[in-house]
């Protein structure tokens, strides 16, 4: 019995070709080299997982960006790592995540894609490995000064849908250092890094345009209805002011008939930017719709509102406008109209409609000027007067 024990115990070691126990010392080389299989099967399996694991959530790029660069800390002992991206013109490239650079090196951030190793990467669209950074080729030294010391591997970044996202950069100041099998599992983190990050960069697309005016480029209606109802219950919980800014282009019919729709959307674009150039980043600029633009001003009171306002008025006012001098003003000018909670109205509706008031009274007095239209008080209910008792 003990017999057959020992021999089904024996099937479950490794043998030779003619099926006899291999000595002690070859079975600890072949159980060494099953675990070093079997460890850089996890290895591969865990970083994959750990990168894909990115795209729950917000689909954050910087989030993935800092997971990868941890990743490669821990597990691959190099010198420099760098990941940059490729610009929308496909001409240089922008450093966006590293550690172990010099200084000044990270402080430019950029590289033109002309004939160093990055560009040679993305135009074959396979890595490239430089041994020896001493004897390598001239155009693969990507820095400036004498050259370096050392293994310089970069890996292109490119999705399964071919798009170029950027490239993944590896340096070590031992010569010869990086090994093949740590090359090919290098190559697939860069391929799955790559098909991640085009997956978020058409999701922030994709959502960008849901939420943006196609010709102006600032928020669109429906962005701004979502944004104003979480702006006001947030004012209203924690009693914050929040002022709303209403405008229309003056005489914006006469330009359009007068010089066509190309002329005015150029003009509609123009106003964006000028009034998006004069905002806080914290500020909310939406298309309402024609030739009509909104803004929110998030813990800006009444008083602040307005001067943000003859500021806005201002700005276009004085900004060159293509064929502008046939205008009734002689320039492109806008009207306003301002709310602000609590001072104005309570509840979002209310709001909208004493901005929108203002505006229309800037219009009956002539145009080009802030409208301030406060809303009705509320009439306090009185209590019913009981009657007096008679004194006995």
């Amino acid at each position: 019995m003990g017999r057959t024990n020992f021999s089904r115990q024996n099937k479950s070691l490794p043998a030779s070709p003619n099926g006899q126990l291999l000595p002690s010392t070859a079975l600890a080389r072949e159980m060494a080299k099953l675990s070093n299989r079997t460890n850089a099967l996890f290895l591969e399996y865990y970083i994959r997982f750990q990168i894909l694991s990115t795209l729950s959530g917000q689909m954050d790029v910087e989030h993935a960006l800092n997971v990868v660069k941890k990743l490669v800390r821990k597990n691959f002992p190099v010198a420099q790592y760098s990941l940059m991206f490729i610009s929308a013109r496909g001409d240089e490239l922008t450093l966006r995540s590293h550690f172990g650079l010099p200084r000044r090196e990270a402080a430019t951030g950029r590289y033109q894609l002309d004939e160093n190793i990055f560009g040679a990467a993305l135009k074959r669209g396979q890595p490239i490995y430089v041994p020896s950074l001493e004897q390598g080729p001239a155009a693969y030294a990507y820095h400036n000064g004498p050259r370096r010391r050392g293994a310089f591997l970069s890996l292109p970044l490119i999705a399964p849908s071919d798009r170029v996202v950027g490239v993944l950069n590896l340096f070590r100041r031992r010569p010869h250092s990086f090994a093949a099998k740590e090359m090919e599992l290098l190559r697939k983190i860069a391929s799955q890094l790559a098909q991640v990050l085009d997956t978020m960069a058409v999701y922030h697309q994709t959502r960008e345009q849901s939420i943006t005016d196609e010709l102006t480029q600032v928020f669109n209606r429906r962005y701004f209805n979502q944004r104003f109802e979480r702006e006001m219950q947030r004012a209203q919980r924690y009693q914050r002011s929040l002022s709303l800014i209403m405008l229309d282009i003056d005489h914006f019919k006469i330009f359009n008939d007068t010089h066509g729709h190309l002329w005015g959307d150029a003009v509609l674009k123009q106003v964006a930017q000028t009034l998006e150039g004069s905002l806080r980043k914290a500020d909310i600029l939406a298309r309402f719709g024609g030739e009509e633009f909104v803004i929110l001003l998030p813990e800006i009171d009444r008083v602040h509102g307005q001067q943000v306002a003859e500021k806005l008025r201002h700005a276009l006012a004085n900004t060159v406008f293509p064929k502008a001098e046939t205008q009734p003003f002689g320039c492109i000018t806008a009207s306003f109209g301002l709310a602000a909670f609590p001072e104005d109205a309570t509840e979002t509706e209310d709001l909208i409609r004493v901005a929108d008031q203002g505006l229309y009274l800037a219009k009956a007095r002539g145009r080009n000027q802030v409208g301030l239209h406060a809303a009705k008080p509320k009439r306090p209910r009185h209590k019913k007067k009981l009657p007096r008792r008679p004194v006995e």
